[in-house]
């Protein structure tokens, strides 16, 4: 006998999220702990705030996890057609804005004007590098030693020091500085993975990186990529295709994840869960 599976909508808020991230390219999210199988058959009823009938529909597991169940509903019912005809109607879609570029000061502004061009040769890395040395084997030491060092110094220790100056520069989290470690020759995906964790990281920022292949094709990279919500929609959805299994399925449930990038997120894995079988 078929599962029987049943989704409740408290609020039409509720219901407008789900079909906005899933229903419309026919797949539903349960949330619950069930014991299903991958391709097994289901029957679901959704009951939508103040009905008084459930609508039905037939259903295939697509992905399980610890958090509820991903279906692809089988033969897109009628009453699913009509709702999203309903809803397209009523619906002024806003065009998604990009995240807005954050600005650096007008004194930031005006020391990068002088410092932009400026070649750093590594007899310059090794000045500031040499000023710091004492400071080397205790981190601690050597955050302080970096903090103290000159705007100039920092933008040079920036594009040409080593990875244990680099990962303090990012925890210091100047912004006008991520610019030049970004181009840094030893900048590793660790380092790129730590820019992603810090909040003064800009959309400028993630473009460069995603132009870079080294960055684009590395597999945890690529998906900071695309979740990060400064990451321009077009940028992120281009990167989509590159992502994993597991991952497609962590942004399909997030609650955190732009609408349209579920959307997407959802469609491929229903894809890549067909073609596997």
């Amino acid at each position: 006998m078929m599962e029987k599976l049943i989704r409740r909508f408290a609020s039409q808020e509720e219901f407008k999220q789900e079909f906005e991230a899933n229903l419309k390219n026919f797949g539903l999210f349960i949330p619950g702990e069930f014991q299903l199988e991958l391709r097994q058959k289901v029957q679901v009823e959704i009951w939508l705030p103040d009905a008084e009938q459930a609508f039905p529909a037939k259903a295939e597991v697509v992905a399980v996890f610890p958090s509820g169940i991903a279906l692809h509903l089988e033969e897109p019912p009628d009453w699913l057609r009509k709702l999203e005809e309903k809803i397209s109607a009523t619906r002024t879609e806003p065009v998604e804005a990009l995240p807005a570029q954050e600005e650096l000061s007008e004194e930031d502004k005006k020391e990068l004007e002088q410092v932009e061009e400026i070649a750093v040769s590594e007899e310059d890395v090794e000045k500031i590098e040499k000023k710091i040395a004492v400071a080397e084997s205790d981190m601690s030491n050597l955050y302080q030693a970096i903090r103290k060092l000159s705007k100039i110094e920092k933008i040079q220790l920036a594009k040409r020091g080593n990875r244990k100056a680099l990962s303090i520069l990012i925890q210091q989290g100047d912004r006008m500085l991520f610019r030049f470690l970004i181009q840094n020759p030893h900048l590793s995906a660790s380092e790129v993975l730590q820019l992603f964790k810090h909040p003064a990281l800009t959309t400028e920022n993630i473009q460069e990186l995603a132009r870079n292949p080294a960055w684009a094709q590395n597999e945890e990279i690529r998906y900071q990529m695309v979740i990060h919500p400064k990451t321009p929609l077009p940028t992120a959805l281009s990167l989509l295709n590159g992502v994993n299994q597991k991952q497609l399925a962590a942004i399909a449930k997030s609650q955190h994840i732009r609408a349209q990038l579920k959307s997407n997120a959802l469609k491929l894995l229903l894809k890549r869960q067909s073609s596997a079988f």
